[in-house]
This record gives C-alpha cells, structure tokens and sequence, in this order.
C-alpha cells in the first residue's frame, strides 16, 4: 500500500469508490489493473469540498503539493474557504495568504476569477445544463486555466469524466515506450479517451495512482524501476 494514501479526498456528488466501470485489458486498461493491484485506492484529489478542490488546482500549478497544503491553512485560518468569500477578499489582501503556493499575486486573480465564474455557473445550478466539452471552454477561457487546470476542475471537482494529463502521466508513457520526446497533452488525453469507458471515477483512479506511482517509483530523477508495478511492460525499465 502507498505511504501516500492517508489524505482528506473529496468525490463529487453521485461518484463512488466501489462502484467503477470495467477498464478492459487495453494498453490504458492494464496499467490500471497492474497500479490498483499494488497501491489500491489513491485517494485523490485532496480536499474538503468541490471549492476547495478546484481552488487547490489553481493553487498547484508550477509547485508542490506540500506548498498548497500551506496556502489553504492560510486561508482556512481566515475563513476564506468558499467562492463567495474569495470574491468578496481584496486581490491584494489574498496574494500574501498563498505565497506558500508561489506566482502569489498571478494566483491570486486566477482565484478570484474562478471565484466568479463559480459563483455564476456551480453554485447557481446552470453547470448542470453543460456539457462536458462545454464545460472545459468555459474553464479553458477563465483567465490562466489552461488545459490540465481545467480539465482536473472538471473531473475531481464536478466529477465529469475528463481524463487528467499532467508531467507524471507523459514521462510515464514516455519511460514505457521509450521515447525521445514526451507525447503531448492531447494526443495522450485522445488515447484514454478512445480506450477507456467515460467513466469518471475511473478516470480519477487513474490519473491519481499515476501520481503515485510517479512518487514512489517514475520519479524525475534516479527512478526506481526494480519494484515498479509497470517494469515488465516498460522498455525503460525492462534497461535495469
């Protein structure tokens, strides 16, 4: 079992653990099989409720978890823990409560802004009426979400079923195929897409064990491949 399980998880409405579509014995579908088998549940992504998730996605870009974990004790300390009470804090007030996170004051706008589009779209229901493509539009077109942002928003905090591509998942596909260049963000997204049912528990389960895994064993530096679940289906690993 990971050292990285014990976290506080929050599941969109209607999503349960126990309850996850059959991922088949594809590429995609046995890297599942062969990751739950050894971490189990992942517990991912960290968080309270639907807010604080999707305000955790914007606070994570370009750092560590651990600093984002620090930005919401900040905030949790002043009670700014809602949408509402985002929109209602002074951008210069908020830059300095997550400067744990860094890029505090780029940050804090982003906040703000999907502060407001929260506001406007999740608590008053409308998000409901979207449609999956609709929805990442919307959160692609809110000003410093770009593709994983939004589509970690989408699945982890409105449980759609969107599949999360971040640095851990291309260096891993790029270690198991041995290539040179790490494939792109959408060609990657397109392959799950295409082999995967829309399953958006499933979808969670396996962008969050390859965070594991990419922790524990596909890490940037000195990975350790001797244990790794994957080593007998990865030419770079098979190499050790």
């Amino acid at each position: 079992m990971s050292l990285h399980l014990e976290r506080e998880r929050f599941l969109p409405s209607g999503l349960d653990t126990k309850l996850v579509a059959d991922p088949g014995n594809g590429f995609w579908g046995s890297i599942y099989t062969a990751l739950w088998e050894r971490f189990g549940d992942p517990y991912w992504w960290p968080g309270r409720d639907a807010w604080e998730v999707a305000a955790g996605e914007v606070l994570t870009q370009n750092t560590a978890w651990t600093n984002v974990e620090q930005a919401l004790v900040g905030l949790r300390e002043r009670g700014w823990i809602t949408a509402d009470a985002i929109r209602l804090t002074d951008q210069d007030e908020l830059a300095p409560v997550i400067r744990p996170a860094g890029y505090f004051n780029q940050k804090a706008r982003k906040l703000k802004e999907l502060a407001e589009w929260w506001g406007n779209r999740v608590e008053s229901g409308a998000v409901e009426s979207l449609g999956d493509d609709e929805l990442r539009d919307e959160l692609l077109a809110l000003w410093g979400v770009g593709p994983e942002t939004a589509d970690a928003i989408a699945c982890y905090a409105l449980g759609r079923p969107l599949f999360v591509v971040d640095t851990y998942t291309q260096r891993m596909l790029a270690r198991l195929r041995g290539l040179e260049e790490r494939p792109s963000y959408d060609s990657i997204q397109s392959e799950v897409d295409e082999e995967l049912p829309r399953d958006p528990m499933l979808l969670n389960h396996l962008h969050g064990l390859i965070v594991v895994l990419s922790k524990e064993h596909c890490t940037a530096r000195n990975p350790q491949c001797g244990d790794c679940p994957l080593q007998a289906r990865c030419v770079v690993g098979s190499q050790v």
